[in-house]
C-alpha cells in the first residue's frame, strides 16, 4: 500500500474511532415540568386559567405585555386540584413554538374573569408563584440550561392565602 493512501486510511480510522461527536449539540430539548397544586374553593368568577412565564421582572403594568411573554399553557380546567404541566406537550409559545433555554423572572398561575381573552394586566388577577428553594419573599427565576429539561417546576396556589399581584392590578 502506497505511503499516501495508508496516511488516509490511518487518518479516516483515527477520525472514525474517536469521534464523539465533540461539538456537535446534544440531543434533548429546553423546556420544563412541574405540578401545580390548588387549595381552597376556585372563584366562581374565573372564565380561564393558565401559566404564564414572562422573561423580565413585572416591575409595571407595562411588563405584562406580549413583547415580555414567553410562555402560555394550555387552559387549565376548573376546579382541578392538580395539574401536571410540560413545556414538551401543554404549550403555546409566542413566535417559535420551541422553549428556549435561558433565564425567566416571573413564573405564575394567572386567572381571568372577564369573557374576551386579553393581556390587560387588571384582567389577569395571580393565584400561585413559581418560589425556588421554598422562599417566598420573592419569585424564583427559572433556569432552563441550553438541551436541559428541568422537572419539579411545582407552584401551589392557595386560594385562601394569594400572593402578592404584581403592579397594575386589581
Amino acid at each position: 500500500m502506497p505511503l499516501c493512501a495508508f496516511s488516509v486510511l490511518l487518518c479516516v480510522t483515527i477520525l472514525l474511532s474517536g469521534c464523539d461527536k465533540g461539538i456537535a449539540p446534544k440531543s434533548g430539548e429546553a423546556g420544563f415540568s412541574g405540578i401545580i397544586t390548588f387549595i381552597g374553593q376556585w372563584p366562581d368568577s374565573v372564565t380561564r386559567t393558565h401559566l404564564v412565564i414572562f422573561k423580565d421582572p413585572l416591575n409595571s403594568s407595562a411588563d405584562f405585555s406580549l413583547q415580555n411573554l414567553r410562555y402560555v399553557s394550555n387552559e387549565i380546567p376548573f376546579g382541578t386540584t392538580t395539574y401536571n404541566f410540560s413545556s414538551k406537550d401543554s404549550s403555546v409559545i409566542p413566535g417559535t413554538g420551541l422553549f428556549e433555554p435561558g433565564e425567566y423572572a416571573y413564573v405564575a398561575v394567572a386567572q381571568q374573569t372577564t369573557e374576551n381573552v386579553s393581556l390587560i394586566r387588571a384582567d389577569w388577577f395571580v393565584v400561585g408563584v413559581y418560589y425556588k428553594n421554598n422562599d417566598t419573599t420573592k419569585p424564583g427565576t427559572l433556569v432552563i440550561p441550553e438541551n436541559t429539561f428541568v422537572e419539579n417546576i411545582n407552584i401551589i396556589c392557595d386560594f385562601n392565602n394569594p400572593p402578592p399581584q404584581p403592579p397594575g392590578g386589581k
